[in-house]
């Protein structure tokens, strides 16, 4: 067995997965004394930014596809996840936003064949996340989430604006509720290390317990 231990965080858009992410990495190194290095955060959406960004052949077929609105291909994001799976030497890796559709489900059973893994799911209203993120800038700057009661960004002084995606999330949201849930829903049918709390759950509480549960994979 990989003693790499692979924590999928799953949830709707702007339900503050980045936030858990967060948590689960303080968590890890003060309570368990991991190094920065021993912890990788893997935003599959940032991969594919990477890649579409440095125009490779994979870039440029993912552009293709997600410029007609369409989600990039379960095929290639597979491939990009399985490559960097066993290229990461860190011994935690938090999958931020995978699986996302039927597809992936499948192939990321295949892929925690070889992987102690759990997954946590968090679960949050459409209505809760609405309210949350109307409220919700980013530094033009430095890129940083804030309160939009601030003038400027606290940490910079940069202007803070609208998040583009946050524009869309409406859309987003329906996206998620019509393809991602069901998927993951799945997860939890088939047995998986499965996780589940509510929207109202803090980051904190979520990284405390689900890491108490998995200190098995810590060692």
């Amino acid at each position: 067995m990989n003693k790499k231990f692979v924590i999928s965080l799953i949830g709707a858009p702007a339900s503050g997965k980045g936030y858990i992410a967060a948590c689960l990495a303080r968590e890890l190194e003060e309570k368990y004394h991991f190094s920065k290095e021993d912890i990788a955060d893997i935003s599959i959406g940032e991969l594919i930014r990477r890649e579409k960004k440095a125009q490779t052949p994979l870039g440029l077929e993912l552009a293709a596809n997600m410029k007609e609105g369409g989600l990039a291909p379960d095929a290639i994001v597979n491939k990009m996840l399985t490559e960097t799976l066993h290229r990461t030497k860190a011994r935690v890796l938090i999958l931020d936003g995978y699986p996302r559709t039927v597809g992936q489900v499948r192939t990321f059973d295949k892929l925690m064949q070889g992987f102690p893994s759990a997954v946590i799911f968090r679960d949050t209203p459409t209505s809760l996340i609405l309210e949350r993120v109307k409220n919700r800038r980013i530094c033009a700057c430095c890129g940083r989430a804030q309160e939009v009661s601030n003038k400027i960004c606290v940490y910079c002084g940069g202007s803070l604006v609208k998040r583009k995606d946050d524009e869309v999330l409406p859309e987003r949201l329906a996206e998620y509720e019509q393809m991602t849930k069901p998927a993951v829903l799945e997860l939890k049918k088939e047995g998986n290390h499965f996780f589940f709390y509510d929207g109202k759950t803090e980051g904190d509480e979520i990284a405390q317990s689900f890491l108490a549960a998995n200190e098995q994979y810590l060692r």
